[in-house]
């Protein structure tokens, strides 16, 4: 199988036109007809933008979602907003203490991800679908679409107080999601789908620590990890489809939950993601760790390396990246590499700190190291 060398994770900047236009949508001053004619221009946007960049598979910028998870959660029934103070772990996963920036003084907006598991879920309609069915129609170039892995959801929408109407406990809720998420993947493969993201941010609350989240829902590190991953392959088998997953440190308006390398992880990790062939991993900055972990990742799989960062308004050097491909090879073949953003660009709706031309420009570099790095 040929191997694409330049990729986005997911998301891109939305347009200043199409944010406004979310309040006033809220507020009841335009129809949900004229937001959707709004989004169909954003997406038109993005892909011309990732084309002429040279992004070789491209997504619609998850320009119809306000956060990343959307395309699940936004579409299920038996999650339901919640209030401050109705879950320890929504309350922690979304408030400002969980998040870190380096500015001390970033403001954190409000994120619209505050929800819970209250009853048996099932899907009512798939927002993939829709947003697959349009952006396919708007290029040539192969279409992926991303997902939020099964744990993921279970995990941070899980509560012992509220949940447990649904199911008897988050194993439980996390293996019925794996099962809704076949369908949703087999609802798109129909469709003509062929390339899948499954984002697992989740798999990176063990290198902080951050123990909360796993024991909040019953589980031990170990248990938390080993259900994790056979969830993420069980739910990688659809026939004809390209499966990825990124394993993100977590990104929201230039923030993250996590830092340190995958060394903590890679070894019960890396190897047992046998039905993924592309591995997208972070590694902007200092809080990435080494190389060394990679290693542990099967030869034949294909690496893609996130060296461009998305959380900063400046372009990287051309050179300093290309050396960084470069010492990445020690540890995995060269040729089993590729490079993309380290996250997306607007994995929460109101975006990260770059401008649209920033992001331009660090589209461009990816699109070009993909064509001159190999």
């Amino acid at each position: 199988m040929d191997i694409a060398r330049s990729h986005v994770v997911g998301s891109l900047l939305r347009p200043a036109e199409l944010l406004a236009a979310r309040e006033r949508f809220g507020t009841g001053e335009i129809t949900a007809e004229q937001l959707r004619e709004l989004e169909d221009q954003a997406v038109n946007a993005a892909v011309e933008l990732q084309e002429s960049a040279g992004i070789e598979i491209v997504t619609d910028g998850e320009q119809r979602r306000g956060v990343y998870f959307d395309s699940l959660a936004t579409v299920l029934d038996g999650i339901t907003p919640v209030r401050q103070g109705q879950s320890d772990v929504v309350d922690a996963m979304v408030g400002d203490a969980a998040w870190n920036s380096a500015d001390d003084q970033a403001d954190l907006a409000e994120l619209d991800a505050k929800l819970l598991i209250t009853g048996r879920l099932s899907r009512r309609e798939s927002l993939a679908g829709q947003e697959f069915g349009y952006v396919k129609t708007r290029t040539a170039r192969p279409v992926k679409v991303t997902l939020p892995s099964p744990s993921s959801i279970a995990l941070v929408f899980w509560s012992g107080e509220h949940s447990t109407s649904g199911y008897r406990d988050v194993s439980e809720a996390m293996t019925h999601l794996g099962s809704l998420l076949r369908e949703e993947i087999s609802d798109l493969a129909a469709q003509g789908c062929r390339y899948i993201q499954l984002d697992a941010p989740d798999l990176t609350f063990p290198i902080n620590e951050a123990a909360f989240f796993y024991e909040a829902a019953g589980l031990s590190r170990a248990e938390f990890l080993e259900q994790s991953v056979e969830l993420l392959n069980s739910v990688a088998v659809e026939p004809g489809i390209t499966f990825s997953t990124h394993i993100c440190r977590g990104n929201n308006q230039g923030q993250w939950h996590t830092s340190g390398g995958y060394d903590t992880i890679a070894e019960q990790v890396f190897p047992r993601l046998t039905n993924f062939r592309y591995l997208f991993l972070e590694y902007d900055d200092e809080r990435s760790g080494g190389f060394e972990p990679l290693a542990h990742v099967p030869d034949d799989q294909v690496v893609v390396l996130g060296l461009v960062s998305t959380k900063t308004d400046v372009v990287e050097d051309r050179d300093t990246v290309l050396r960084r491909i470069d010492e990445a090879a020690k540890y995995h073949p060269r040729e089993n590499l590729a490079i993309s953003p380290q996250c997306g660009f607007a994995s929460a709706m109101q975006g990260n700190p770059l401008s649209p031309q920033t992001q331009r420009s660090k589209l461009e570099l990816i699109g070009e190291l993909g064509r001159s790095a190999w």
